[in-house]
C-alpha cells in the first residue's frame, strides 16, 4: 500500500489542497464547521448559566470575535430593528456594504459600553490609562494576538494562515446571516421617541432545522430571547 494513502484519515489530512477546486472545498468546509460552532455558541450564550455562557463564547473566540457576547445581548437584542443596531441591515444594502459596518460598529458600541462601565465606577476624571486598560474590548484584542501568535511560534504559517481563513469565513458567515434575518425591518417610534415592543414582524424567518438549533425561528428568538431553541415557535 502506498504511503500517501490512508483510509483512516480524514480526506484534508491526507491531501493538502493543491488547486483552486481543492481550496474552495477546503475553504468551504472550514466555514461551514465555524458557522455551525458559532451557532451553537450564540445559543448557550443566551442561557442564564456562567459556565453554558464560557462554553458559548468559545467558538466566537475562534473566530476572534469574542465581543459578540457583549453586543449580542446587551446591544443587538434591545436594539434590534433600529438604525441604532449595526446587525440591523438597510433597505437596498449589499452584504459587502453590510459586513464591514456591522463588524466596526459592534466593535465601537461595546467599547462604548465599557467606556460607560469605566465612567460610572471612576467618575469622569478617569484617565486615559483607565480607560483603555479597564475596557474589556482592549483585554479581548490582546487575548485574540495571543491566541495567533501562540499557533504561528508552536505551528508555523500555514496553521496561522488556516486560522486567518478560519476567522475570515466564520465573520462573514455570521454576519450573512445577520443580515439576512434583519434586512430591511425597522420598529416604529411613537411621539416621545420610544421604539414598538419586538414583535414577529421585526425579523425574517425560513424553514428551521435542527442542525442550526432552530435558529431560523428568529422571530420568536427576538421576542423571548430565553427561550431555548428546542420550543422556539414559528
Amino acid at each position: 500500500m502506498s504511503d500517501k494513502v490512508n483510509p483512516g484519515g480524514f480526506w484534508f489530512s491526507i491531501r493538502k489542497p493543491e488547486t483552486f477546486s481543492d481550496f474552495f472545498i477546503f475553504a468551504f468546509t472550514i466555514g461551514f464547521q465555524s458557522a455551525v460552532a458559532g451557532v451553537n455558541g450564540h445559543e448557550l450564550l443566551h442561557h442564564k448559566e456562567t459556565h453554558n455562557k464560557v462554553f458559548g463564547i468559545f467558538p466566537l473566540t475562534k473566530m476572534m470575535y469574542t465581543h459578540f457576547l457583549d453586543e449580542h445581548l446587551k446591544g443587538h437584542h434591545k436594539m434590534v430593528s433600529t438604525l441604532e443596531d449595526p446587525a440591523t441591515s438597510r433597505l437596498n444594502e449589499s452584504l459587502f456594504a453590510f459586513i464591514p459596518r456591522s463588524i466596526w460598529g459592534s466593535l465601537v458600541n461595546v467599547w462604548g459600553y465599557e467606556s460607560k462601565l469605566i465612567t460610572q465606577k471612576y467618575g469622569e476624571d478617569a484617565n486615559l490609562f483607565i480607560r483603555i486598560f479597564c475596557n474589556k474590548m482592549f483585554w479581548y484584542q490582546i487575548f485574540h494576538g495571543s491566541i495567533l501568535y501562540t499557533i504561528y511560534h508552536f505551528l508555523g504559517w500555514n496553521s496561522l494562515k488556516f486560522q486567518l481563513l478560519y476567522t475570515v469565513l466564520g465573520i462573514y458567515w455570521l454576519e450573512t446571516v445577520n443580515y439576512i434575518e434583519h434586512y430591511g425591518m425597522l420598529r416604529k417610534k411613537d411621539e416621545n421617541g420610544i421604539y414598538e415592543s419586538v414583535g414577529k414582524m421585526h425579523s425574517w424567518n425560513s424553514m428551521s432545522g435542527a442542525v442550526l438549533v432552530r435558529l431560523q425561528r428568529h422571530s420568536d428568538h427576538h421576542a423571548h430571547s430565553f427561550r431555548p431553541f428546542q420550543i422556539l415557535r414559528r
